[in-house]
């Protein structure tokens, strides 16, 4: 999320002419007049705007206004220049410049990463700053980004990150391509160690957060990184008078590899829990269970049916807690 922002920035942005998915078209309209006009004052080119799209003053003004308050236009000199690139990536450099003038655009498209549905977006456009009329202010950001070809819907209705919006975030969000990057490579074996990515550390803070529903019985103990004499550390271990829950986590970036390696993590841990359980006699029963965030593949299912491992997907609505929860995070 923006956490800090210059004088200047902004919470909304007028839209340009031609919708949602004009803008780039409109500036560059705006550009060759500016350009081909030295004398040209602010009333000048508000007065051609409403001549070009045949509208009103009430219509030009604040679009014309916008394009200052947000930087795309500035007066230098006593005359008007146009502060955004032409040529073959003027679309990437609009995009950087509202960015840095107006809250929750290229946050937009980190969060479109993976998929997200217009109405998510409108939560996370909140939390992240956004004020005024919520749905059209979301909505345009979305048009910026979807003309700019940085950000698509697909068939499933969602919209994500484009290969050239990927890029974008590489760019300005170095940190959320590693987090994806060690998440998907948790392999000891390979890597000398085990990496934990955000994705996979939010999620294991919220399955302590919410251990009864996924143990579906109360609990009255919880630890994060609980620790088994055999040198292995428990994502979330939980605890009643009867039980003992080890619980082996992996995250939505997991691929098979690592879902099956969380399923031999799991028969690891039922082993060594309950030879801890008998040497302290405590009579507790012993579970083990892996908690995926995407449905298990059928190797998986297989897998984990031919050893009784059990498999918790989270449902829809935990999911959407948890991504709230990654997006406030930053």
């Amino acid at each position: 999320m923006t956490k800090a922002q210059s004088p200047r920035r902004r919470p909304s942005i007028q839209p340009l002419h031609g919708g949602n998915n004009g803008h780039i078209k409109t500036l560059e309209v705006i550009r060759q007049h500016v350009d081909s006009t030295p004398t040209l004052t602010v009333e000048d080119l508000k007065s051609w705007y409403r001549n070009q799209y045949r509208t009103t003053s009430n219509v030009s003004k604040p679009y014309i206004d916008s394009l200052f308050r947000s930087g795309l236009l500035e007066t230098r000199g006593g005359r008007i220049e146009c502060m955004f690139p032409n040529g073959k990536n003027r679309d990437r450099g609009v995009v950087e410049i509202i960015n840095k003038n107006v809250v929750y655009v290229l946050e937009m498209l980190r969060d479109v990463r993976d998929g997200k549905t217009e109405k998510q977006l409108h939560k996370l456009g909140r939390k992240c700053g956004v004020t005024g009329d919520l749905k059209n202010e979301v909505q345009r950001r979305r048009g910026w980004l979807q003309s700019s070809k940085f950000l698509e819907r697909r068939k499933n209705g969602k919209l994500y990150a484009t290969p050239r919006g990927q890029e974008l975030i590489r760019k300005h969000f170095p940190e959320s391509v590693d987090d994806a990057r060690n998440d998907a490579k948790e392999n000891p074996a390979e890597f000398g160690g085990r990496g934990e990515g955000q994705n996979h550390k939010t999620l294991k803070e919220y399955v302590h957060k919410v251990a009864e529903k996924v143990c579906n019985a109360k609990v009255k103990r919880r630890n994060t990184e609980y620790p088994l004499p055999s040198g292995d550390k428990v994502d979330v271990t939980a605890w009643n008078k009867e039980n003992i829950w080890h619980i082996e986590v992996k995250s939505r970036t997991s691929k098979d590899p690592d879902v099956m390696r969380g399923i031999y993590q799991c028969v690891k841990y039922a082993a060594v829990g309950k030879a801890v359980e008998e040497a302290r006699n405590s009579g507790r029963r012993v579970k083990s269970l892996l908690v995926v965030e995407s449905k298990p593949s059928e190797n998986v299912s297989a897998l984990a049916k031919k050893l009784d491992v059990r498999v918790y997907k989270l449902p829809a609505s935990m999911r959407r807690e948890l991504n709230e929860l990654r997006a406030a995070s930053g």
